[in-house]
């Protein structure tokens, strides 16, 4: 579904990415691993077309994307959820969703962004409450769950994930993890970088551990959490049982 070979990225002269290279397959969730300081955020900027590589390549279903720009990879279906949301404060819910429909143009779209409006107000109901609210006025977890809706309004095929619990109170992230389990069963695939590793690890099938710009392990969730070097750098636990 989603391929990146052999990106190396950075920012002017300071490099970040060496050579990274993952798959992610259709229907799947996948997570970055690793300090802060990995490249995990830069990897994702990267994939979504924020940031241009120097080398590498991004392809999605066999395309190459490496070259197309942000607003085109939304119309093939690559969305970011960035992290600290970036939402338009004074506008309100209703209008923050229909700014991830911006491409979605026409009369034979309408009818499917309105049942994807639905559809995000069913998995988020306390944001149709909060419908004509301006969205700065929203508690943090609300943000969160209105960036998710704004990002699935685009009708994505890739969800990428910048942190979607930085911040929150644990019963918040508890409800945005249980609609990523939603959105995962429904088949959407997505990539999630996020600061509880062990959370993290929980929810994806498969992970990438990453360490100063480079995949250093890769696998199936349940033996990167029973990984002792995993465990003792990312999970903070000196023993398996622990």
């Amino acid at each position: 579904m989603l391929d990146v070979e052999g990106i190396v990225a950075g920012y002017g002269r300071i490099p970040v990415l060496h050579g990274v290279s993952l798959h992610v397959s259709r229907g799947e969730i996948v997570t970055l691993v690793g300090a802060n300081g990995a490249g995990k955020s830069t990897l994702l900027k990267v994939v979504s077309g924020l940031l241009a590589p120097s080398a590498g390549r991004v392809t999605l279903e066999g395309e190459d994307v490496s070259a197309t720009p942000v607003h085109r990879r939304v119309g093939k279906g690559i969305v970011l959820v960035p992290e600290g949301r970036m939402l338009f404060s004074a506008m309100s819910v209703d209008e923050n969703l229909d700014l991830g429909a911006y491409l979605r143009t026409g009369p034979r779209a309408r009818p499917g962004v309105e049942a994807d409006r639905e559809r995000v107000y069913e998995l988020f109901p306390i944001l149709a409450e909060r419908r004509r609210q301006p969205a700065g006025t929203l508690s943090g977890g609300e943000q969160q769950m209105l960036a998710m809706g704004r990002a699935l309004m685009s009708d994505p095929k890739v969800l990428l994930l910048d942190e979607p619990s930085l911040g929150l109170a644990p019963k918040v992230v508890t409800e945005i993890f249980a609609v990523l389990e939603k959105l995962r069963d429904s088949g959407l695939t997505m990539v999630l970088v996020e600061q509880d590793a062990r959370l993290a690890l929980k929810y994806a099938e498969r992970g990438y551990v990453m360490r100063t710009g480079s995949v250093v392990l890769e696998g199936p969730s349940a033996e990167l959490l029973a990984n002792d070097d995993v465990r003792l750098i990312y999970l903070g636990a000196w023993h398996q049982g622990e």
